[in-house]
């Protein structure tokens, strides 16, 4: 157990206020089947606030409990959010004496934890943080908002932070300059609770006020309030601060009909423009671009900030020439609504500026550690809630250098963007409830620097960032080296999609993609077995459905074609999506290996009947049945989406003539099982077929029909009828390995 001694205690005074926050204890243990919960100490002052955080290694879920001198409980807490399994209590004494803090494990689990105490309000602040004072307020349905006073200096970013002392109160805060105007505001800080948080700059010093009140209006209950200096904090970029002089304004409305918008834009060899797209009504997701007389991009931007969905973007002319501004709605969804595009000539700086918004987007939330390897800089913490172990750290980070090894230099990728250090960035940090980890965009290059003989048109610098707690949420008994090996592979090969093209149309290919290569670089160290299971469970869905699970789960699709065609297809899909996009990109791809879009999805879905592939064995599913495995009997009907399969067991005897009615773009293949392989009949939309000598058979309808979008799909009816035969059965085509064949259903 480590230990240290506790700091000066901090006196609440008569005003309300109290001191500067401050570290106080550290301490490590293990809860065991004999010792269910550790107890600690604390002398407390009357008045004073201590923050009290307990959190658990591989995987324990913490609860914490504070008793006050003579035993009663005066505070206790599970979960700091959804999500976070880390415990914490904010709590201001309510007499002087020995408090008794106790930490156990949910449901008297058992394992590793770690217990942090902090003087004051922990409002999660860099150690280069200066406190401006800690305050209580006093909310009542008599008293809705409280007001405090705070000079601001000017430049140095202000960060103010409300932590409710009463249970259910929720927050709200407003800063407020000399003329009383409100500069900025915020309801809950984004974290999971129901606190507040402010971060603001002033661009000159002066007097402000900060007003904590509740989001009813009429909550009742006590607040703690922390303002602080602290030039780590992230800013909100303030557009309407910079200085520019308007040249042109365009105004519309984004719908169906109208998808997008071209302004002609007539800019001089070294002119700087700032663009802003806002969105005054409905639910419109605005998107700028800004292309040469090429057609290439040279600018581009969808959000430019994590709260809001308006964009924005500076550019400096390299040459006199008329460029072409493009106002569109992000691509995947069908949002709607006006908007409103002001273009300003502002100073060359602007650019810098509005990039710096974008380049650090991940705060730790401890003193910052670095680990360097071959090509990444690694960035991991061993303090609060994105906290970690030096182990895990050097795991990691290994694992990040063996993706790059096998996917760049043995498989034949291209290289990201490096950072302009000449590393790769990546993070081991709490990544957010449910995920494992994620890749993030960080500034749009165009033309990869990585790939001269190629003129990309939307390539993109990125980091990644692996999460610190892989078993949060799950209780399958994973190993969570294993899960971080797998994302490790998962999210670097998102790194090297944005190298080839951060804007391709075909969506379904990131996801896709990530999955497939967890499985052709990392052997069993992978996630991906599990997600096929959602495509198996509803193959007649169309191939890019946007339904939740199926991008991840089609990865097959690519083993299928790295099957047949060898792995180097799957790095073809993305040196055509450098400069194709949608459809086009596989349609090209496609056609290099001489097949087409229908041909091969028919060829995935006959090998997804068959289990034909070497990880089938870690795959737990098999296809299901149409109708949700209701074994056919006589006629067969049921709906088809593009590319999407249906598969109709057979339960007759001997051949069987069927017709196939419904769409044009439908039509029939028979499947038998039979000595370790099926055997493959094509029917079209009239055939005979027997399942004589099989062990197992079903009629696979298959929709040839591609959609005319990614994920543009619909439903296709059709019904087959059923026949005595009055000629022999169909000739057998092709087949397949059956070794791993399990039961359509099972």
């Amino acid at each position: 157990m480590r230990t240290s001694v506790a700091l000066a205690a901090l006196i609440l005074a008569a005003s309300g206020t109290v001191a500067s926050a401050q570290p106080g204890p550290s301490y490590e243990g293990t809860l065991t089947d004999r010792q269910r919960q550790a107890e600690y100490t604390l002398d407390l002052e009357a008045g004073q606030i201590v923050t009290v955080t307990a959190f658990g290694q591989s995987g324990l879920d913490t609860m914490l409990s504070l008793r006050a001198p003579g035993g009663r409980e005066v505070a206790e807490n599970d979960d700091v959010a959804p999500g976070d399994l880390s415990s914490r209590i904010v709590y201001r004494a309510e007499r002087a004496g020995r408090y008794t803090v106790i930490v156990r494990g949910y449901a008297n689990a058992t394992g590793d934890y770690g217990m942090e105490v902090f003087y004051g309000v922990n409002a999660g602040l860099s150690d280069q943080a200066r406190s401006l004072g800690e305050f209580v307020a006093s909310l009542s349905r008599r008293q809705t908002e409280q007001r405090f006073s705070v000079d601001l200096p000017a430049g140095e970013p202000f960060v103010a932070t409300t932590f409710a002392l009463s249970a259910s109160l929720d927050t709200t805060l407003s800063l407020v300059n000399a003329a009383g105007e409100t500069v900025a505001s915020n309801d809950d800080r984004g974290d999971g609770t129901l606190n507040s948080q402010i971060v603001y700059q002033a661009r000159t010093p002066g007097p402000y006020t900060v007003v904590v009140g509740s989001f009813s209006g009429q909550d009742a209950g006590d607040a703690a309030l922390s303002m602080a200096i602290d030039p780590n904090v992230s800013v909100p970029f303030d557009f309407e601060s910079i200085p520019r002089a308007v040249v042109d304004r365009y105004s519309g409305t984004i719908n169906d009909a109208n998808p997008d918008f071209d302004y002609p834009l007539n800019l001089s060899a070294g002119q700087t423009i700032m663009v802003l797209a806002d969105a005054p009504n409905g639910d419109l997701d605005p998107v700028l671009t800004l292309s040469g007389l090429d057609g290439f991009p040279v600018a581009l931007n969808d959000d430019r900030g994590i709260d809001t969905l308006n964009s924005a973007f500076a550019f400096t002319a390299p040459t006199t020439a008329t460029y072409t501004l493009n106002v569109a709605r992000y691509s995947d969804g069908a949002s709607s609504g006006d908007y409103v595009v002001e273009v300003s000539n502002v100073d060359r700086s602007v650019v810098s500026q509005i990039q710096a918004q974008f380049e650090n987007p991940v705060r730790l939330s401890g003193p910052e550690q670095i680990i360097e390897t071959t090509d990444f800089r690694l960035h991991y913490t061993l303090r609060g809630r994105d906290r970690t172990t030096e182990d895990y750290a050097r795991a990691t980070a290994d694992a990040i250098q063996r993706a790059y090894d096998v996917q760049i230099n043995q498989m034949g990728w291209r290289s990201p963007v490096r950072d302009p250090d000449g590393r790769l960035r990546a993070y081991i940090a709490d990544a957010g409830e449910g995920t494992m980890g994620y890749m993030k965009g960080i500034e749009v290059i165009f033309d990869n620097p990585q790939t001269p003989d190629v003129r990309e048109r939307a390539s993109s610098r990125t980091l990644l960032v692996i999460d610190n707690n892989l078993l949060e949420g799950r209780d399958d008994g994973e190993d969570p080296m294993r899960l971080m090996r797998a994302t490790a592979a998962h999210e670097f090969n998102h790194m090297v999609q944005y190298g080839y093209d951060s804007e391709e149309g075909l969506q379904w290919l990131y996801e896709s993609t990530a999955s497939w290569i967890e499985t052709a670089t990392m052997g069993q160290d992978e996630d991906a077995a599990r997600y096929a299971v959602t495509d198996f469970a509803a193959p007649q869905l169309c191939w890019t459905t946007t339904e939740s699970g199926h991008n991840y789960g089609q990865w097959t699709l690519l083993q299928s074609l790295a099957d047949q065609y060898g792995p180097r297809v799957v790095n073809r899909l993305w040196e055509n999506a450098a400069t194709l996009d949608g459809l086009e990109t596989m349609t090209t791809t496609l056609a290099e290996v001489n097949t087409t879009i229908p041909v091969a999805l028919e060829r995935w879905r006959i090998q997804n009947f068959a289990r034909d592939y070497a990880m089938a064995p870690r795959i737990d599913a098999a296809v299901t049945l149409a109708g949700g495995n209701k074994r056919s009997v006589g006629s067969m009907t049921g709906v088809v989406q593009e590319l999407g399969a249906a598969y109709h067991q057979i339960r007759t005897t001997g051949a069987r003539r069927y017709v196939l009615e419904g769409d044009g773009s439908v039509n029939m293949v028979g499947l038998g099982v039979g000595n370790g392989q099926v055997e493959i009949t094509p029917l079209g939309r009239d055939g005979v077929f027997s399942d004589d000598g099989y062990e197992y058979a079903v009629v696979m309808v298959f929709n040839q029909a591609v959609p005319g979008q990614p994920g543009d799909c619909h439903d296709s009816r059709y019904s087959v009828a059923t026949y005595d035969a009055q000629t022999g059965p169909n000739p057998v085509m092709s087949r397949m390995d059956a070794r791993h064949f399990r039961t359509p259903g099972s």
